[in-house]
């Protein structure tokens, strides 16, 4: 999980994968650490060959499990096939401003757009998947979306047994831990194409509504596409 030094130059002499501790700082609006000592150098492997990433599989993975909504629904992402996908993977709990609550109020901004641009496209669908189901009930889910002003007609919570809610965030190259009461994670807001196929990953939280909308609109579109050989359609 990343963090913000707010003295960068308590970095220097930092390589990745050392262990160190820190303090960290949070308030409504920015999280920040300092007091950066380095315990001991790390090593980290060399990463495996991205074309063989989870996250490069033409098709999303466990297209027909039945996950459960925030309305205590039996969903599945197949049901979504026609329709442009941003998912992405969060949990209510989360206490930093810049991570789970930035992602969703990145989909609470594209939702916005979306419904409110002209033209845009109808069949889209966002996704928000908690890796933190023994915690995120779908009553607590659909309390927190209605804090973000959701649209349960473009906007779905979903959780679910945390073995199949593991494999799912492992296909999407999320990986997550829990760390002294909360989850340590790295991002990924995927964006999947009506075809079903992964068009874009976001590996990164920050403002991203912008975004998402442009990829989004160009997902949605995937279908409408003229066949080659046939210019009726």
């Amino acid at each position: 999980m990343p963090f913000k030094a707010k003295a960068p130059e308590e970095l220097a002499g930092l390589h990745r994968g050392d262990e160190i501790s820190f303090q960290l700082h949070v308030t409504e609006s920015e999280s920040w650490v300092d007091g950066i000592t380095k315990n001991r150098d790390g090593f980290i492997a060399a990463h495996s060959n991205p074309a063989h990433s989870p996250t490069n599989q033409p098709h999303h993975p466990l297209l027909d499990y039945k996950f459960t909504n925030e309305l205590g629904q039996a969903v599945s992402l197949n049901d979504f096939r026609g329709q442009a996908l941003a998912i992405t993977f969060f949990y209510t709990r989360c206490p930093i401003p810049e991570y789970c609550p930035r992602l969703s109020k990145n989909f609470q901004e594209a939702q916005q757009k979306l419904e409110s641009l002209p033209g845009a496209p109808a069949n889209w669908h966002l996704l928000s998947i908690s890796f933190d189901p023994e915690f995120d009930s779908p009553l607590l889910l659909k309390a927190y979306g209605n804090s973000y002003q959701y649209d349960p007609k473009h906007w779905s919570f979903l959780t679910g047994p945390a073995d199949k809610i593991g494999e799912l965030a492992w296909q999407s190259g999320v990986s997550y831990q829990p760390d002294a009461g909360t989850i340590n994670h790295n991002f990924r807001t995927l964006i999947i194409d009506t075809a079903g196929h992964l068009q874009m990953i976001f590996p990164t939280s920050g403002d991203l509504s912008d975004q998402i909308v442009a990829e989004i609109i160009k997902a949605a579109a995937v279908t409408n596409l003229p066949i080659a050989g046939n210019p009726n359609r």
